[in-house]
């Protein structure tokens, strides 16, 4: 008899010990408004951090949770969500625009200790913040082109604006035995070019380059790095009307005149102009997301247990 009370005893009190380790384990270490969180939510939370975050005091963890937590409840006030297929649509995106196979993503997540359910879970938490940031903030972050184009001096210096010079030549060419002869000839009708003779009637009595001797020797339209360097650095500075002195490039000595420069609506921004634009628009969210929060906890009851 005696043996069976001790018996049950330990089977009354291992139990008792496994109901209040439980309790321990899932305490409540924080209260956000009707929202409780418990020490397991919190390590399942820890657990599904990327590997670098995993240092960061627990704290800071758990008032990131708290953030959260402020944001799905005012996506529930105004009857936001997000739905599998979004969430599945938009991580498919992203691994089309960066160009990952199924097969690298899966290596990510591995690298990142991190699971598709949790992944998809972190994705849809990022979804829903856009949302709500989205009706929150809608007209107060604007983006102007002042921001965009100091932003590129800080990455890229100078801005350079694009333009098209008209040009039109004469070719003299030349081999390896008549090559002074060939320079001497082709500065004899650069001066004469500049002397107010007719460039069509230079082009039609000594140019060489069949393809634009008939056009008056024009070539057309071209920005800059379109022509072979030689040329391209020659034309640089020429106005519109000016000659060249002979150009010596490898099909000749070329005597370069400019007809026409139109300046056209792009610079080296546009190039670089969306991901500047993201840039700046995230960071402006990013402030925009802090006042939010703030704003939104001045208003909220928040208890810290841990």
């Amino acid at each position: 008899m005696f043996k069976r009370v001790c018996v049950l005893f330990l089977l009354i009190t291992a139990a008792i010990n496994e109901v209040n380790a439980r309790e321990t384990i899932d305490r409540i270490i924080a209260i956000v408004n009707d929202d409780l969180v418990t020490l397991s939510e919190f390590n399942d939370y820890m657990s599904e951090l990327p590997e670098l975050s995993k240092d960061i005091d627990k704290y800071q963890v758990l008032n990131e949770l708290v953030d959260q937590l402020l944001v799905e409840q005012e996506a529930k006030k105004l009857g936001i969500y997000v739905t599998d297929d979004e969430v599945k649509q938009s991580i498919a995106n992203i691994k089309q625009q960066l160009g990952m196979s199924d097969e690298k993503m899966q290596e990510v997540l591995n690298k990142e200790n991190l699971t598709s359910e949790q992944l998809n879970k972190q994705w849809k938490l990022q979804l829903l913040s856009n949302k709500v940031l989205g009706v929150k903030l809608k007209g107060k972050i604007a983006v102007t082109e002042d921001e965009i184009r100091d932003l590129y001096k800080q990455y890229y210096g100078d801005i350079e604006n694009f333009e098209e010079v008209k040009i039109a030549q004469i070719l003299i060419t030349y081999n390896i035995d008549n090559e002074i002869a060939a320079a001497e000839k082709a500065q004899k009708v650069a001066d004469l070019a500049r002397s107010d003779s007719d460039f069509k009637k230079l082009v039609k009595e000594y140019s060489d380059d069949t393809s634009s001797k008939d056009k008056g020797g024009i070539l057309g339209y071209f920005q800059k790095g379109e022509l072979v360097e030689e040329l391209d650095e020659a034309i640089s500075n020429m106005k519109v009307g000016e000659t060249s002195n002979p150009v010596k490039t490898s099909s000749g000595f070329h005597i370069l005149k400019v007809l026409d420069i139109k300046s056209l609506d792009e610079s080296s921004v546009d190039k670089y102009r969306e991901q500047l634009k993201y840039e700046l628009y995230k960071e402006k969210a990013a402030k925009e997301l802090n006042k939010f929060i703030s704003d939104i906890k001045e208003n909220a009851y928040i208890e810290i247990k841990l």
